[in-house]
């Protein structure tokens, strides 16, 4: 009697179990569907307009840059948002892509000629009320307007740390989701950040009194 081969299931595709706890995941559902895609993602533009015009301010200091990173962000997420996978929370795609967008206009700036007049000027988003830091006294330094110009100094990777965890109030492993790295990696940009930042910092409060700490 010959034997009875097991039964295999089709290896098709699995399914990536969904992130639990994401708000935003019955929206964006909707949003990969065509037909209902323009309402939700008016909801979704509703929910992060405001985060993603602020981490564009905060990287690249005018608001007429700002604004044209918001527009940007939503037409590569209208046409993308089929795309989602759920390996993360949608709010770090949402972030990620803000970042790299912010990103590639800065640089695309600095090849262009330097504007003039009024222009040039730096502005900064007021701060959001509902920031919960274990580093308070940094915080309140980095939410000043003049410190829009000490960001400029730094680095691209120092100022985005900085911008997320100080003005979005990220978690280190949220950070980490956005820029795909380690939460040790977040840590000690941010270390360098401080570092920087309590040197640009020193000629107007004094090297001990820039508020942010290096440990």
């Amino acid at each position: 009697m010959s034997e009875i081969a097991p039964v295999h299931r089709h290896p098709e595709h699995p399914r990536r179990p969904e992130r639990p706890n994401d708000p935003d995941l019955d929206v964006v559902r909707l949003a990969k569907r065509q037909s209902t895609r323009r309402v939700a993602m008016g909801i979704l533009y509703e929910r992060y307009r405001e985060r993603v015009y602020n981490v564009a301010l905060r990287i690249l200091g005018r608001s007429e840059d700002a604004a044209d990173v918001l527009q940007d962000v939503f037409v590569l997420l209208f046409r993308k948002v089929h795309r989602f996978e759920a390996k993360s929370v949608f709010a770090s795609w949402v972030y990620r892509i803000a970042v790299n967008v912010s990103l590639d206009h800065l640089r695309r700036r600095r090849r262009a000629p330097a504007p003039t007049g009024n222009s040039a000027v730096l502005e900064s988003p007021p701060p959001r009320d509902d920031l919960t830091l274990p580093e308070r006294g940094a915080s309140q330094h980095f939410l000043r307007g003049h410190v829009q110009h000490a960001l400029t100094q730094l680095s691209d990777r120092l100022r985005v740390v900085i911008v997320l965890r100080y003005l979005e109030g990220l978690a280190y492993s949220e950070i980490a989701d956005v820029l795909g790295c380690s939460v040790g990696t977040v840590k000690s940009r941010l270390n360098r950040a401080h570092a920087a930042l309590r040197r640009a910092l020193a000629p107007r409060y004094g090297p001990d009194t820039s508020g942010a700490r290096t440990a």
